[in-house]
């Protein structure tokens, strides 16, 4: 099978790069051919011209359709895969597939297509009132990077094309990563028929070191307030415990005030699953509602045991006691409470130490990714065909 991989990449890269570089090696190692589209903003957006150019095309960009059309012109792909349109190529290059009768897959890594923030965040709680409204709510409240001004293409951009339901006939099958985000999308009248669960995964070249001598709790993550940062820094004032934190973000400095915190910094991959392999605990306090968490079942390998908020696909993927540890969400008391707890179940904590690695073997390996990969991609090609 030939396909080709659209993606735009942030200028902090993140879990979304991750899935893109591990879904084209695993498509690779089984014998298709993978050809890659992928603009960096770091590359395109340098200065405030170009701000202004980005957001006068986020809605549509007939620059990004020529690409894609000329891309699948010179290569005919029997799919197109699409992880990210924002904010460089616009939901044009749907439209390119279209017109080409080429089969087009769309993981939606987060929620961008209801909320111009993505996560459903605002004001420190979580936020709703776009997917039961009007998206140009976001405009009102600033949503986009805390600014009414840059909030309004990324408003227009999503009533445009009416919370992704206009994209239905286009997209022959929409990827979601738990069951929850399933189901935010079908309060949107998205049809189930479109929409098939994948969980992300972990490649098998993963280096499972359980053996290093575990201690100590780590943060590894964006450091923003929807990431729940302040939060931990909070909660640690509050019960001392030993805290590494890894990431960068526009909270950082707030983290560099406090001297007690060992602070690392934003690590590569091979550098940040060594610290963790070396972490008792992951704390995960995100406030938001998040599509997955890749660092979750990368800390379920390890066995580095999870602590995070009963809060949107967390919940989907950490179950209380079993795989890991939840904490009432915005609650910091309770999470100083669990991190008490773990600290004195020890016995307790080797079982569900056992339980997550258990599941990661079953539920989050490269070998039931790809049936479950391939298995879509058919679907798609099917449903194209029949249309």
């Amino acid at each position: 099978m030939k396909i080709l991989q659209i993606h735009n990449e942030y200028r902090f890269k993140g879990g979304e790069e991750t899935v893109v570089e591990n879904e084209r090696d695993l498509l690779v190692k089984n014998d298709c051919k993978v050809f890659q589209l992928i603009r960096k903003n770091s590359n395109e957006i340098i200065n405030f011209f170009d701000e202004i150019k980005v957001a006068w095309n986020v809605v549509y960009s007939k620059k990004s359709k020529s690409i894609v059309f000329d891309k699948i012109k010179k290569i005919n792909p029997d799919i197109v895969h699409i992880h990210n349109t924002f904010p460089l190529w616009s939901f044009s290059i749907i439209d390119a597939c279209y017109e080409m009768k080429i089969p087009v897959v769309m993981t939606l890594h987060n929620f961008r297509l209801i909320c111009a923030k993505g996560v459903f965040y605002r004001n420190n709680g979580i936020c709703e009132i776009c997917s039961k409204s009007s998206p140009l709510n976001a405009i009102r409240y600033g949503c986009y990077q805390n600014s009414k001004i840059k909030s309004i293409p990324v408003s227009l951009m999503i009533q445009k094309y009416r919370k992704g339901l206009k994209l239905l006939k286009k997209v022959n099958k929409f990827i979601v990563l738990t069951e929850f985000s399933k189901k935010k999308f079908l309060e949107i009248n998205f049809p189930e028929n479109k929409i098939a669960v994948k969980p992300n995964f972990i490649p098998n070249n993963f280096k499972f070191n359980t053996e290093t001598k575990k201690s100590g709790f780590l943060y590894a993550s964006r450091l923003s307030e929807e990431k729940g940062i302040l939060d931990l820094i909070i909660a640690y004032n509050k019960f001392n415990f030993d805290l590494t934190v890894c990431g960068d973000g526009p909270l950082k400095k707030e983290l560099i005030s406090n001297k007690d915190i060992k602070y690392l910094g934003f690590l590569n991959k091979n550098d940040l699953i060594k610290i963790m392999e070396k972490s008792k605990f992951l704390i995960f306090p995100s406030k938001c509602y998040e599509t997955f968490g890749l660092t979750l079942i990368e800390a379920f390998a390890l066995e580095t045991i999870v602590i995070a908020p009963n809060l949107g696909s967390i919940s989907s993927i950490i179950k209380h006691e079993k795989n890991g540890i939840l904490f009432k969400p915005n609650d910091i008391d309770d999470l100083v409470n669990k991190i008490k707890w773990v600290l004195s179940n020890t016995n307790k904590c080797e079982e569900i130490k056992r339980n997550a690695k258990k599941e990661f073997v079953e539920k989050y390996s490269e070998d039931a990714n790809y049936k479950m990969l391939i298995k879509i991609y058919e679907e798609a090609i099917e449903e194209n065909q029949n249309n």
